[in-house]
């Protein structure tokens, strides 16, 4: 206990820290009525975090006064609760401290007012803030810290921080909302004791203007504070508008000064969006606004001239990854402009300028995933949740690739980054349950799977009725709540569900295997979960899936990983794809036992009428045994089996009675007889709605005939009907009566002498998507694709078997991104069944297709990213194709022969490296793509200025020029490398055949070029796996392209062309210099991939249509994505 106790007492030490964090940025000084309303957006963050604090008791653990002491709440002590705190605690931390990224992502700028040191009083400003007025206690607090917020605080913290541009500061308030919000979902009933305390203060607050820009700050994002405040304001008399009051206020001051912002404004339209570091508009009752330094208004003005040649252009940053932590992001974004605004959703043109790709086909969706936890409003720029902290696959993000064949998007470009950290060895811990699950029959399964598909009706409007669907299938998974109202909490389940899903023993990890569909069909148990395993894993993924999509606690429990994600694709697909329907179980009398001569049938007879004696005698089990030995001699005479029934009735083995009269239905279906005694046998075992079907079905061959036993029978079943009918209604106990209601409704899907088959909803969709596949991807075999797929679905409802991969393919249950492309490309060969036998099935997901004319290459490989420039070469579905035909060093015997080929490659750092810190300190990306502008440490302020905003100063670099030389591609060889050891041992020993060591053997792939102004021809190694950017088009700045200073002229003059590429060395680029490859001859392009490879270096592609030439060599800098490489084409 003394341990956890530690632990809480340090989450405490983060929330000050937390708290006291909002102090670097100075929201006390106002510049106008929207200024001052941002401010309050940004105070209110802190108050709720501080009053959350206060609900949980962190306040008592950090402070002084025993008086404030309270229990520290006992959720603390659960270490996936504790866990989430910190990680959100730390998010906020993290969103502070990174200097750079306060600069380029918030809009924030270092105030000219001194950075308080230690042992220096805070100024008031800081701690009397704009709301301290409303929210006396929690400001009371701060102020109660204030001493030892200065002994502890280092001075880099203690820096002030200034807002230049409200927009992008939005983006802050937003992210620091999101993280409050994930907070308080943690503890709902914190929630509620924080949020009673925000009103207390509001209803006993005075003062009018701090209630009105409180008002109408929150309006629209926290209504409840907001309607609180505006309640206040009519007690206090206020009738008019918050908005009509501010603005009368603002206008009396506004129109009798004349600011810096309205000087400049004149000059440049954008001059709102900017904000002052010192303004000399003041809260009204103020003696005497501050004013602006002359020395700000110069800089102020001299950020307008700047941002003005900047509007437009592009911006891109690179977001971790963090010591701790291997989580990466790439964004951009354009310059000024004012659609960019955070509380905006995404514009669907940015969407499309960023060239994301969009499915040409309904079957391709399945390549890409989709999200699963519920987003609040403003997700764009809302704080991350757990499942964004999830990395499937790069390519199974919608935001990936780029239109332009084999290259990603600067988003795709975070997702590679990411993808390399996962790399590094990191521990990741969660929670694994391993209770006893309550024991399902297998109807049971099957009725609630066919619910789920066919029941209508939006989760969540019968909490109880869901709740005890899902403790049907996972039970109270050994768990028991002191809190009832925790316990109460639909909430709570999706933290326990992440537990439950994580084990591997009966629940399969679907990212560990190729095929979904191994895991329910492969014939060796040990390979699979079986059939109802997997049944099982589906609903109880279906049920955390809607617990996601439709609560708020998705963003706020801890066990999310690859596992589960897999599990609630998989789900969400079966439920839409796959339908279960029971068949009766098929009886095949083929060679089966029967009476060939007379003779035989006499003793068959012989046998059945001893049998009936013997029934007569109530000898039952003799008489089973006689009418077995008739069987013996014929089994296909109905009633050797209906008599056995008879007496197994008698001997009330029930289950086995109901069997043979069964069989007897199938081998005579108009036995009266048979059927009636199969009703019996089926009420006896207490299936009342079965049973009613049997005795009907008897009644109507029978006719007038019917037997009185037959009729009661009928009638007996009809009554236990009502009486279970009537059970269910007078049950009183919610609990009692859904089971009751569960084991009526069970019977309609018992198993008993029926067959569960699996039907596709979806295998034609599944098949006219093949087929366009293989014609997109010009496939040589397509005729014979087309004949074999159009029957493929008939062949298995026929009874016939098809590979579990093409099964898997017709089914549409397949995992997004490699996974998918794996199966697409293994479906096309399976249904090419002339090339089938010599290629077989690629051992690895990254494995390309050699074929007599042509090739295929997986996106994410070196020869899909450099061959993907080619002209007529395309990507479809993680596919690069159809590439030139490859040549294989040394020659096999059969060079002609379709084989898959695996290239052998290294990876590329996609980041600088970071030493791991155990202090605590989250280290990012501080390259500065401003630095060459900025005023140096020897240089004087005035000519520094004047420098800066002489126009002849401004310039456009000029791009690389038009290269009208032809590059071509003379041969692709790839190299056999030396067999893995224990291959090599394999292939020695017979162990392996020969399609096996083939499947395993790597290559080293390299490309030959011509050029036509010079005659010798030019080879490329292709060592390394480089990434290639595309970035979006900017947007015109003043002068069409952007202007940049002299003094960033060096940066934009380092163009090497393609015959000087084989001399290039690493001195070569000096400083922040990018190298620029002249890409614009015709075939220069994929030279340039070449050499990228060859030399291990990732790079930004900018293709015609792009960016200016200065975006694009911003976004290769260290500023930027940090690649340090632009291929320039102009093509």
């Amino acid at each position: 206990m003394t341990d956890v106790a530690g632990l809480v007492i340090g989450v405490a030490a983060l929330w000050k820290t937390c708290v006291q964090i909002y102090e670097i940025v100075d929201s006390s000084r106002q510049y106008g009525m929207e200024s001052e309303i941002l401010s309050v957006k940004f105070e209110v963050e802190r108050v709720r975090l501080i009053c959350w604090g206060d609900a949980v008791g962190l306040q008592s653990l950090v402070s002084n006064d025993p008086a404030s002491a309270t229990a520290s709440d006992p959720r603390l002590q659960r270490v996936e609760i504790r866990t989430a705190v910190v990680r959100l605690l730390g998010c906020i931390q993290q969103a502070f401290e990174d200097t750079s990224r306060l600069q380029e992502r918030y809009g924030l700028q270092p105030s000219t007012a001194s950075p308080v040191t230690a042992g220096v009083n805070l100024p008031v400003t800081q701690t009397d803030r704009i709301l301290s007025g409303v929210f006396k206690r929690a400001y009371e607090n701060l102020r109660r810290v204030a001493s030892d917020r200065q002994r502890d605080t280092p001075v880099t913290r203690r820096t002030i921080w200034a807002v230049r541009d409200r927009n992008k500061f939005l983006a802050l308030i937003a992210e620091l909302r999101g993280f409050n919000d994930s907070l308080e979902s943690l503890f709902p009933d914190a929630q509620a004791k924080a949020a009673q305390a925000m009103r207390n203060d509001i209803e006993a607050a005075e003062g009018i203007r701090e209630l009105q820009l409180l008002q109408e700050a929150t309006a629209g994002e926290n209504n409840a504070v907001s309607e609180c405040a505006s309640v206040r304001l009519e007690a206090l008399g206020v009738t008019v508008s918050a908005r009509t009051e501010l603005l009368s206020a603002t206008r009396s001051v506004t129109d009798s000064e004349a600011t810096v912002e309205r000087e400049i404004a004149k000059e440049d339209e954008v001059a709102d969006e900017e904000i002052p570091r010192d303004g000399e508009e003041g809260q009204e009752g103020n003696a005497a606004p501050d004013k602006l330094s002359e020395l700000e208004k110069r800089f102020a003005a001299l950020e307008l001239f700047v941002g003005k040649r900047n509007r437009g252009a592009l911006s891109t940053y690179v977001s971790g990854p963090y010591s701790r932590m291997a989580h990466v992001s790439a964004h951009v974004y354009w310059d000024g402009d004012r659609a960019e605004d955070p509380s905006d959703f995404p514009s669907p043109w940015a969407e499309r300028e960023k060239g994301f790709v969009a499915a040409s086909h309904a079957a391709f969706e399945l390549f890409k995933k989709r999200k699963y936890i519920k987003k609040g409003p403003r997700s764009e720029y809302g704080a991350l949740d757990s499942e964004d902290y999830v990395l499937l696959d790069p390519e199974s993000h919608s935001k990936y690739e780029n239109v332009n064949p084999g290259t990603v998007t600067v988003e795709g470009f975070g997702l590679e980054c990411w993808d390399y950290e996962e790399t590094k060895p990191r521990k990741k811990t969660f929670m694994v349950n391993h209770s006893d699950l309550p024991v399902l029959p297998a109807r049971r399964l099957l009725r609630r799977l066919h619910d789920i598909q066919t029941k209508s009706g939006k989760f969540g409007w019968s909490p109880t009725t869901e709740e005890l669907n899902l403790k049907e299938v996972v039970g109270n998974m050994g768990i028991v709540y002191y809190n009832q109202q925790y316990a109460s909490d639909p909430n709570r389940w999706i933290g326990d569900l992440y537990s439950l899903l994580n084990r591997t023993d009966i629940f399969a990890n679907f990212t560990a295997e190729s095929s979904v569909g191994m895991q329910w069909a492969a014939p060796n148990a040990e390979d699979n979960i079986g059939l109802w395993n997997f049944l099982r894993q589906i609903i109880i993924g279906w049920e955390l899936m809607m617990r996601l999509e439709h609560l708020d606690g998705g963003r706020s429990h801890t066990g999310f990983n690859q596992q589960i994600l897999a599990t609630l694709i998989v789900s969400d697909l079966w439920v839409k794809h796959v339908e279960i329907i029971l068949t009766d179980l098929k009886i095949d009398i083929k060679g089966t036992e029967k009476a060939k001569t007379p003779e035989e049938m006499a003793r068959a007879e012989e046998f059945k009428n001893k049998g009936n004696e013997a029934m007569k005698k109530s000898e039952f089990q003799k008489a089973v045994d006689l009418y077995t030995e008739a069987m013996k001699i014929d089994l296909t005479n109905a009633i050797y089996r209906c008599n056995r029934a008879a007496a197994l009735l008698e001997l009330q083995k029930y289950e086995f009675a109901e069997e043979d009269a069964y069989v007897a239905t199938k081998l005579d279906p108009k036995y009266a007889k048979a059927w009636s005694r199969l009703g019996l046998a089926m009420l006896k075992q207490g299936h009342a709605k079965r049973a009613k079907k049997a005795f009907e079905k008897a009644i109507q061959l029978a006719g007038q005939d019917a037997t009185p036993q037959t009729r009661k029978g009928l009638a007996d079943a009809e009554e236990k009907i009502k009486e279970q009918v009537k059970a269910i209604n007078t049950e009183t106990d919610k609990s009692k009566q859904h089971a009751l209601l569960s084991e009526h409704l069970d019977e309609d899907w018992d198993i008993a002498c029926k067959a569960p088959e699996l039907y596709s909803l979806v295998h034609e969709r599944q098949v006219e998507g093949l087929l366009h596949f293989a014609e997109r991807m010009k496939w040589p075999y397509i005729n014979e694709v087309r004949d074999y797929a159009e029957e493929a679905y008939s062949l298995i409802r026929g009874g016939g078997t098809i590979n579990i991969h093409l099964h898997d393919w017709l089914f549409g249950i397949i995992l997004p991104g490699k996974w998918f492309s794996f199966k697409v490309m293994t479906a096309l060969i399976m249904c090419t069944q002339s090339i089938l036998p010599k290629v077989g099935i690629a051992h690895y997901y990254e494995c390309g297709l050699s074929l007599p004319t042509r090739s295929y290459w997986r996106q994410r490989t070196v020869l899909g990213r450099v061959l993907g420039c080619l002209p007529g070469v395309i990507s479809l579905c993680g596919w690069i194709g159809p590439c030139p035909r490859v040549e294989l060093d040394p020659a096999p015997e059969d060079p002609a022969k379709p084989r898959h080929i695996r290239i052998k490659t290294r990876r590329i750092a996609t980041s600088e490296h970071t030493p791991e810190r155990n202090d605590g300190v989250i280290m990012g990306n501080s390259h500065d793509r401003h630095e060459a502008t900025r005023i140096r440490s020897d240089e004087e302020f005035d000519p520094y200025l004047a420098d800066m905003k002489d126009t002849s100063k401004w310039i456009i670099p000029e791009p690389p020029v038009r290269d009208i030389s032809t590059c071509t591609i003379e041969s692709i060889k790839l190299t056999k490398l030396p067999l893995r050891t224990d291959i090599a041992h394999k292939a020695a020993s017979g162990e392996s055949d020969e399609l096996d060591v083939e499947n395993e053997t790597e290559y080293r792939a390299s490309i030959t070029f011509k050029r036509d102004d010079n005659a010798t021809p030019i080879t490329y190694k292709l060592f390394t796996n480089p990434v290639f950017v595309t970035p979006p088009p900017c947007h015109s700045g003043p002068r069409g392209p952007h202007e940049v200073h002299m003094r960033e002229l060096p940066l934009y003059q380092n163009v090497w062309e393609i015959e000087r590429l084989k001399d290039h060395t690493p001195e070569d680029v000096e400083g922040e210099a990018v190298m620029v490859i002249n890409a614009t001859g015709k075939g220069a392009e994929v030279l340039a991939r070449a050499w990228c490879s060859e030399r291990g270096r990732n790079a930004v592609v900018r293709r015609k249509g792009g960016p200016c030439f200065v975006c694009a060599a911003r976004a290769a800098g260290k500023g930027g994505l940090g690649t340090g490489v632009l291929i320039w084409c102009d093509e």
